[in-house]
């Protein structure tokens, strides 16, 4: 039997599927996170390699022996959305759990999600997201669940990178559609609502979300979520006119800034804005990480709005793809009623 062969044993419940591409650097990380799993169940571990070009195969399978893992070739088609999909088709359980290969999921992130499937049929899990204003003494970290956005707040979404979800609903609408570079796991999620199903939140099944490297990488990556964003629009601008008519109006001011995450603050509060004042005045370490703290803040920041504004107005929907049907916009509207009065 070779390393990238079905492993044998008992169907497992889950499959964890990791996307990767050129990841060698951050994909050891997360089979050492997987490795940690403490779960009750048969699961496997599925990294769908999309044509890397360094050791990211190899490394992943050096955790054979450590993990229920195979590794598949899936570098016929490109995208992540395309190495999902592979994933998927090589998967043999009946729930799938996608993850990415430079996160880091928690010990027991494994058991709450297949606790939140056995009574949901879509979940998505939760991201702590470092504050560009942690420092080691005082961390500070966002929760973020599900997302949603501007235009189209009534449905929301779960990233890719922790959804999870039963098999047969994955493939009831098709997978992820493999025409996106990004956006699929919008589309992906108002496709299965559309259907019927519902998102569930499960904060307790947390991943640790590590944020890219580098100036260039980060305004990259905010490029290509608006440009997917356009194309979104245009995909589903007849759904978008429907929810609007119910509505009455477009939505409500507050959601123009982009996406909307449906986060909890703090972690651990930092102190009062004076507690700090006077923490720099006399400590000369923590005026050093303050200005540390400020200049990653600004960075960040600028790269997100440079990566924002370059998708804006570098690349062109197409508007030839079809759109989504207004009727199933009008199914859902009547089936969930989401803005009818409440009950006396």
């Amino acid at each position: 039997m070779t390393p990238d062969d079905p492993p044998g044993g008992a169907v497992p419940a889950v499959s964890v599927i990791i996307p990767a591409y050129n990841a060698s650097a951050t994909i050891g990380r997360q089979l050492a996170a997987l490795s940690r799993q403490r779960v009750d169940a048969a699961w496997e571990v599925i990294v769908s390699d999309n044509g890397s070009t360094d050791r990211t195969a190899d490394i992943a399978r050096e955790w054979a022996d450590r993990l229920p893992l195979r590794v598949v070739d899936a570098s016929e088609r490109r995208g992540p959305a395309a190495a999902r999909n592979a994933g998927a088709d090589a998967a043999r359980a009946p729930l799938f759990a996608f993850c990415d290969a430079d996160d880091e999921v928690t010990d027991e992130w494994l058991a709450h999600l297949l606790r939140a499937l056995a009574e949901a049929e879509v979940v998505v899990a939760c991201a702590r997201v470092e504050s560009p204003y942690s420092t080691p003494e005082r961390p500070l970290y966002d929760l973020v669940t599900t997302l949603r956005m501007p235009f189209l707040p009534e449905l929301a979404f779960g990233s890719s990178s922790r959804l999870a979800l039963r098999a047969e609903a994955f493939a009831a609408v098709g997978g992820f559609d493999e025409s996106l570079r990004t956006g699929e796991d919008v589309d992906l999620s108002w496709r299965l609502q559309l259907a019927g199903y519902h998102l569930n939140d499960s904060p307790d099944a947390l991943i640790v979300h590590h944020h890219r490297d580098g100036f260039a990488a980060t305004v990259r990556q905010f490029a290509g979520y608006q440009r997917g964003r356009r194309q979104l629009r245009h995909r589903y601008a007849r759904v978008i006119e429907e929810f609007d008519t119910a509505r009455g109006s477009a939505p409500a001011a507050g959601w123009e800034t982009g996406v909307v995450s449906a986060a909890q603050p703090a972690v651990q509060p930092p102190p009062s804005r004076m507690g700090r004042v006077m923490l720099y005045l006399r400590d000369g370490q923590e005026r050093s990480q303050f200005t540390r703290r400020t200049v990653r803040s600004l960075r960040l920041r600028a790269a997100v709005s440079l990566g924002l504004f370059l998708g804006r107005v570098v690349g062109r929907v197409d508007t030839s793809e079809p759109q989504v049907e207004a009727s199933l916009a009008r199914r859902y509207l009547e089936r969930e009623r989401p803005f009818a009065a409440p009950a006396e």
